[in-house]
């Protein structure tokens, strides 16, 4: 794919309005069910036609580093777009971030522009956010209550982007729970797009249901129609399950992007009311390994021949592999006996290597990182995806980066193995592997082992005591509504089957999880709360 791909003026304004004017470009759900917007191509053009002049009246032009924040709807999307036209660089930053967190995004980020709802606007101001770097506001909404700096001469039309010019600024934090600015250039995106073609999940005319913004914003510009969801921003695993079913029912979606946790709370509802996701033909998701109690659960609600894919990648390097729903089924007994996850073949154009475990930097490639296949090592990746360093933050680009002969090898922080095939098997996040005196345990080869016995909804593996000699705690979150000898016996199962190097069973009543990233156990608070159980802490 070029990387001029990824231009919303010529992927968007000059095909689709012109080609199929007519057709839904976007639909947006109304708050508490109240029906929803539709958006032809031709009414979303003429939106981002709007939002262009305003825009570059007020000096947003190329390479204006423009912090947006808007929620999902019709603004943000011909916003984005709009931004992306004027070759201008977006900021998009997770709504669910503390005060302070986006503080600390937006001084890394240092945007020059401001575009805000009243709200954001009112923080901006009382909070300090950006103060240094923003020169120009703009309120997005009905009314502007306090003054907006004085309009300029509009910027001239902006030349095409090259493939190395800035495209966005995603923010990330990964497992380590410090957000970080992770710039894209329009080389990413369009390296992005084409893998994500490869999946098949965004063809013309399909209609598009997705909790991954990116995918949502990107679907317009690929032919299909984006369906913008009401999701709780800042708990997305509290979203309402039968409001996400009945928008995916309403619009009649073809392609369905999720979370498993998010996809786990839909299936989980579905089942309860016998209800089929009609007309869904593919399903990617994201962000985490699925488990497989999820994925037979995913796979009752879907209609009969649709295809699911569980996608590996991160922010930095979006989209490294998929599974198909068949491969995760045919390796479920190996996962079961400790393997790990299976996370399929690397996608077409993606180096994938695995290299022996440290915590410290790596400045330069070398084969003699390299371990064998079926050795557990860190996952690395390098390929068209593949963004620019961190902004602001040099100490973790090194931990993050190697250089490979002028190639950036990207460290995933993932640990994992190579089969013999050539296909990749995740065994925990690198920060999460408990080091005992006997070796190191993994938490993807300990979990799956308990996960899918009776009563049990999930189980998480932390360490109690001095590193390097960590004493391996099995924690067990119970399905809900169980009676308490239920739970006791489910305990009972977790105990008789689990690895030998585990050295206690512990009950719990409902893990501590990302607000943000509903699959993501918090393992720091979990282990503290393991050592004042066993008495442990502070030793």
């Amino acid at each position: 794919m070029n990387a001029q791909l990824f231009d919303a003026d010529a992927a968007l304004t000059g095909r689709w309005p012109h080609a199929r004017p007519d057709a839904v470009a976007c639909r947006i759900d109304g708050r508490r069910g109240r029906g929803h917007e539709t958006l032809t191509y031709r009414e979303l053009d003429e939106l981002i036609g709007r939002a262009v002049l305003d825009l570059g009246r007020a000096g947003v032009g190329a390479g204006t580093t423009t912090a947006v924040m808007v929620p999902p709807g019709r603004e943000l999307v011909a916003l984005v777009h709009a931004l992306l036209r004027l070759r201008a660089v977006p900021v998009l930053i997770d709504p669910g971030l503390g005060a302070r967190a986006m503080r600390r995004c937006l001084a890394e980020a240092a945007p020059r522009a401001f575009v805000g709802v009243p709200l954001a606007h009112l923080a901006r101001v009382l909070l300090g956010w950006a103060r240094d770097s923003v020169r120009t506001t703009i309120t997005v909404g009905p009314r502007a209550p306090w003054p907006v700096r004085p309009p300029r001469p509009c910027s001239p039309p902006a030349p095409g982007p090259e493939g190395g010019d800035q495209a966005l600024v995603a923010f990330t934090s990964g497992s380590t729970g410090v957000p970080k600015g992770v710039p894209l250039r329009h080389r990413h995106l369009a390296g992005q797009l084409e893998l994500l073609a490869h999946l098949g999940g965004l063809k013309p005319g399909a209609t598009v249901w997705s909790t991954f913004l990116p995918f949502a914003l990107a679907a317009p510009a690929m032919g299909c129609a984006a369906v913008v969801p009401r999701l709780n921003l800042r708990r997305p695993a509290r979203s309402d399950p039968a409001a996400m079913a009945a928008s995916i029912r309403a619009h009649r979606v073809s392609g369905l992007f999720a979370a498993p946790a998010l996809l786990d709370r839909l299936a989980r509802h579905c089942l309860a009311r016998g209800l089929t996701l009609d007309g869904v033909e593919t399903v990617l998701t994201a962000g985490a390994p699925l488990p497989h109690a999820v994925l037979r659960r995913a796979l009752r609600c879907l209609p009969e021949g649709a295809e699911l894919l569980s996608v590996y990648g991160a922010t930095e390097c979006l989209l490294v592999s998929a599974a198909s729903a068949a491969e995760l089924t045919a390796t479920a007994a190996d996962t079961a006996r400790g393997m790990g996850t299976f996370l399929g073949t690397p996608l077409p154009g993606n180096l994938v290597r695995v290299i022996a475990v440290t915590d410290g930097p790596v400045p330069r490639w070398s084969d003699d990182l390299l371990v064998p296949p079926g050795t557990v090592g860190e996952i690395t990746v390098a390929g068209p995806a593949v963004s620019d360093p961190y902004l602001g933050r040099p100490n973790d680009t090194a931990l993050a980066r190697i250089d490979d002969g002028g190639t950036p090898v990207h460290r995933m922080g993932d640990l994992g193995w190579m089969d013999e095939r050539g296909r990749l098997w995740f065994a925990g996040r690198k920060g999460e592997r408990v080091r005992t005196a006997a070796g190191d345990l993994y938490t993807d080869q300990v979990e799956p082992i308990v996960n899918d016995l009776p009563g049990v909804r999930r189980t998480a593996l932390v360490g109690v005591g001095p590193e390097g000699r960590r004493r391996p705690v099995l924690c067990v979150e119970c399905e809900p509504g169980l009676s308490a000898r239920e739970r006791r016996a489910a305990l009972a199962l977790v105990r008789e089957h689990a690895p030998p190097a585990v050295a206690e069973v512990l009950p719990h009543r409902g893990f501590p999880m990302d607000v943000r990233h509903a699959s993501k156990i918090r393992r720091p608070l979990l282990a503290r709360w393991a050592a004042r159980e066993l008495g442990e802490a502070g030793r």
